[in-house]
């Protein structure tokens, strides 16, 4: 059985979030009316190779690393950390939700439109017709195609025993072949 812990907090910016979530090198999707950037965190900030991101704009993000995953909304100004270890959620959000009892977990891989086209130091940029080029910060890999790796959590219904995917928690990025992960 696994755990997955919760905490939030209301009323706070993106930045403020990212400063209080501890998601420090994290990997960010960022979502805004006119674009949709992938940028690590930085000394609080989201860089990409181009430099820092603006993130007056940003209205959802999705900020992870292997062992947490902040997720913050500009409705509200919600900010949520998830975590299988009740310890990594950050102290200055004070709510708590019940934790998640999951019977099992289950890896899930997305893989990523495009192929490497040009590494920069710790990024792989992909490129594609579809998505035109996208920068991922992957250090020291080099990657023709590359894969999102998430966590669902599946728990059981207590009432009638069936099992569902509840939540699911971004992980990272990793390499990948038609032959399988490298």
């Amino acid at each position: 059985m696994t755990m997955l812990y919760t905490a939030y907090a209301d009323d706070l910016a993106l930045g403020e979030a990212l400063a209080k979530a501890g998601v420090e090198g994290g990997c960010a999707l960022l979502t805004s009316p006119a674009a949709y950037r992938v940028a690590q965190v930085q000394a609080g900030e989201c860089r990409t190779p181009a430099g820092a991101v603006d993130l007056d704009p940003v209205f959802e993000a999705r900020v992870f690393t292997p062992q947490v995953e902040l997720r913050w909304v500009e409705s509200g100004q919600r900010a949520v950390v998830l975590a299988e270890e009740e310890q990594l959620l950050p102290s200055t959000f004070p709510g708590r939700l019940e934790p998640m009892r999951a019977v099992t977990t289950l890896p899930v891989h997305y893989l990523v439109w495009g192929k490497d086209a040009a590494p920069a130091a710790g990024w792989v940029t992909l490129r594609s017709r579809q998505v035109g080029t996208l920068a991922l910060p992957m250090a020291g890999v080099a990657a023709e195609r590359v894969r999102l790796v998430a966590r669902e959590y599946v728990v059981a219904d207590d009432q009638h025993g069936n099992a569902y995917v509840a939540e699911e928690r971004l992980v990272g990025f990793e390499p990948y072949s038609v032959e399988g992960p490298a």
